[in-house]
């Protein structure tokens, strides 16, 4: 996984999706038997932001920030099925969104302002990541395997984590959406 810069005072924040069980199990055992050892510290979820250096001081300001989007924003479908892999560009392989990417479209393209401001490394594509930093064979093993995979549930908001220096993510805050 890809790490800006974090200088001192400041955290690694990421905004992610919450997969529900049985998924999440599934698809971090998955990844662990693909030798993808990522998944031992980072359970399967949808990237909205990925981890971004932020002020330690800013945490206030960010957290009211996410509060406001997610009380404008209404709870919708995220239906997973087919899996593809970013190469060449990067070795990830994962599951498509086959509903629901557009809600995650714009609440990444929302997320990414004020104190969340920063420039994107990659065009923003909502996935749910199956294997990374793995051999192309591994790669092609897990879209065949993610191919037949199927998973829908209603996304009821979002979670701020912080991702620590060992590479574990933790929960800093639940963000419940509120719009009707």
């Amino acid at each position: 996984m890809f790490l800006p810069q974090r200088l001192p005072g400041q955290d690694w924040l990421g905004v992610v999706i919450a997969i529900p069980e049985p998924w999440v199990s599934e698809l971090t055992d998955l990844r662990l038997r693909l030798g993808d050892l990522q998944g031992s510290r980072v359970p399967a979820h949808i990237t909205l932001m990925p981890p971004v250096p932020v002020a330690t001081e800013s945490r206030g300001e960010v957290i009211e920030h996410l509060s406001a989007i997610a009380r404008r924003s209404r709870p919708f479908r995220v239906a997973l099925r087919g899996a593809d892999c970013f190469r060449p560009l990067s070795p990830v392989a994962f599951l498509n969104l086959a509903e629901g990417g557009r809600s995650c479209s714009d609440l990444a393209e929302s997320i990414r302002s004020g104190p969340l401001d920063y420039e994107p490394r990659f065009p923003y594509h909502p996935h749910v990541t199956l294997a990374q930093g793995v051999g192309d064979p591994v790669l092609d093993l897990a879209i065949d395997i993610g191919s037949s995979f199927e998973a829908s549930w209603v996304v009821p908001g979002f979670r701020l984590d912080r991702l620590d220096p060992s590479g574990a993510y933790s929960s800093m805050a639940i963000f419940d959406f509120e719009g009707i």
